[in-house]
């Protein structure tokens, strides 16, 4: 029987590059562009499968066929692994914390992955290696850190880097690349494979001290409105996603890049130069705060 070839899923991940779209308007005309990650993949856009691609490359590597990773119940990480293991043969495995079908769970599911709910105390321990290699050969699978995090995840962020290094020449003026931050995975592998003329800007949605004491080495962090309540978004944040939308025609997710941009615009007197914001996708989870689904 003919071997079937493995797929280069970062050739993949890299086949159509993104574009630098132009903001409009105050204060954003002229200064500021968009990496528009949302419009990578119809299901796997986004900075989720960017550190995808990593791990299935790794998996691939060792002849692992399943895939186990952890979440919420509204995780966009763990919907585009599930789409991810569909698209490429991979059985697809998901402990979440909760015990509530979503229809972000539900899309899950239909792909082809299975669902174990984990009480709190046990998601708890996601973080810990010996979790990890525990759960892993419970189910002899290859495990995927939370957010898809680790080295082999950094190594689709490196492409990623090296796609932004092509589209900005060095011109000889300050460049910004404002990065949002939820496990950290992207803002680490941008700092190892940027240029340092690339300035890194990141904007954490969650309260996690000992994680942004981790990244401050690596990139100033500013904190962003909500930080403690990503489910629920502030009247401010609210107001500014129907304003930004509506002027730029460009949909916002509701935990991750709606922050960034509305702290990035409180900042940009402070910035000289060119900035671009990194949008990570995650669209599909508009459904849990209510908002309407991007075209």
């Amino acid at each position: 029987m003919a071997m079937t070839a493995t797929p280069d899923f970062l050739a993949d991940f890299l086949a159509t590059p993104t574009r630098l779209q132009p903001l409009r308007g105050e204060p954003w005309a002229g200064r500021v562009f968009m990496k528009r990650e949302d419009e990578r993949d119809a299901l796997l856009g986004g900075n989720k499968w960017c550190k995808l691609a990593g791990h299935l490359a790794a998996a691939s590597a060792l002849g692992q066929r399943r895939l186990l990773s952890v979440g919420g119940m509204w995780s966009n990480h763990l919907h585009a692994l599930a789409h991810a293991g569909q698209r490429y043969g991979f059985a697809t495995t998901a402990l979440v914390r909760g015990e509530a079908m979503t229809p972000m769970l539900q899309e899950a599911v239909a792909a082809g992955m299975q669902i174990e709910f984990v009480a709190r105390e046990e998601y708890r321990q996601r973080g810990e290696a010996q979790w990890q290699a525990a759960v892993a050969r419970r189910h002899g699978a290859y495990f995927i850190p939370e957010g898809g995090a680790g080295v082999a995840g950094q190594q689709g962020v490196n492409a990623l880097a090296q796609e932004i290094c092509q589209q900005l020449p060095d011109d000889g003026q300050p460049l910004y690349l404002a990065v949002p931050v939820g496990s950290g995975t992207t803002l680490s592998g941008l700092r190892a494979a940027l240029p340092q003329r690339i300035h890194l800007l990141g904007f954490p949605a969650f309260a996690d001290a000992a994680l942004h004491r981790q990244l401050a080495t690596l990139a100033p962090l500013h904190d962003t409105l909500g930080m403690r309540q990503h489910r629920v978004l502030p009247a401010v944040l609210r107001e500014f996603q129907q304003d930004f939308e509506q002027a730029q025609g460009i949909p916002l997710d509701p935990v991750y890049t709606v922050r960034m941009m509305q702290r990035l615009s409180l900042m940009l007197a402070e910035l000289p130069g060119k900035v671009v914001a990194l949008h990570t996708g995650g669209l599909q989870g508009r459904r849990g705060h209510l908002l309407p689904q991007a075209a």
